[in-house]
């Protein structure tokens, strides 16, 4: 299998989307993902072809050895072993296939997603965001937070009207972003709906939603810290939000 560059905050990508990387999946198949991280690839994976095979190959080719991989870093001699395996399966299709319809419990076993917190996947997964709570932020942004069983990240909705612009930002720790609906850009590229995106403390942008707006699923494990010229105002604001 041939395997596309990867940056330094999780994402590879390719010309059609991005995704998760192999360190991401490889955790995400043996359960070892916060649940809001978990959910968040969980969606991307049913929906992603290219995903769902290297996940296959790789549960096809780790087996039980995968419980052995720790939690935390994955870069001892087994991995290396299991990623040259890895990379020497033919290149899978990239070709993206439509949503699945009907999600039930045991597909997301090994997501490690508690069976209170699937209701929400299924709803993502579906688009439904008619019953959606959406907090007005500005004018032209909205958000719903998202209560799941989740200590370490937490997620949230957001909402953005056409060609709407994000205040400009770096990160004070990791943010993962699934569009589900739309698309946005920054310097960096431009997002369609599926891609996974990995953003961390070394990165700064802008993102512009696109002309029929945008609704990106949101996981962070820390405040952004907004950095234009209402940053220090901005950062306050959040601070005192929450």
């Amino acid at each position: 299998m041939s395997w596309e560059s990867t940056n330094e905050t999780g994402t590879k990508q390719n010309d059609l989307q991005y995704h998760p990387d192999i360190d991401l999946l490889l955790k995400y198949s043996n359960g070892k993902l916060a649940p809001a991280l978990a959910i968040t690839i969980g969606v991307h994976h049913h929906e992603c072809e290219t995903c769902r095979r290297q996940v296959q190959d790789i549960e096809l080719l780790a087996g039980n050895s995968l419980e052995s991989l720790a939690d935390e870093e994955i870069s001892n001699t087994g991995f290396d072993s299991l990623l040259e395996d890895i990379q020497a399966i033919p290149q899978t299709s990239e070709t993206e296939v439509p949503m699945q319809q009907t999600l039930s419990s045991n597909e997301y076993d090994i997501c490690a997603v508690a069976e209170s917190d699937l209701p929400i996947v299924v709803q993502l997964a579906k688009r439904e965001f008619d019953e959606i709570k959406w907090e007005k932020v500005s004018r032209n942004i909205s958000r719903a937070n998202i209560e799941i069983n989740d200590t370490q990240f937490e997620m949230e909705l957001l909402k953005f009207k056409p060609k709407a612009k994000i205040p400009r930002h770096t990160h004070r720790g990791n943010e993962y972003t699934l569009v589900l609906q739309g698309d946005f850009s920054d310097k960096q590229g431009q997002y369609t709906q599926g891609a996974f995106i990995a953003q961390n403390e070394h990165h700064e942008h802008q993102p512009i939603a696109g002309e029929n707006g945008c609704i990106c699923l949101a996981v962070t494990d820390a405040p952004l810290k907004f950095t234009g010229t209402f940053g220090p105002i901005l950062n306050w604001l959040t601070k005192a939000r929450d």
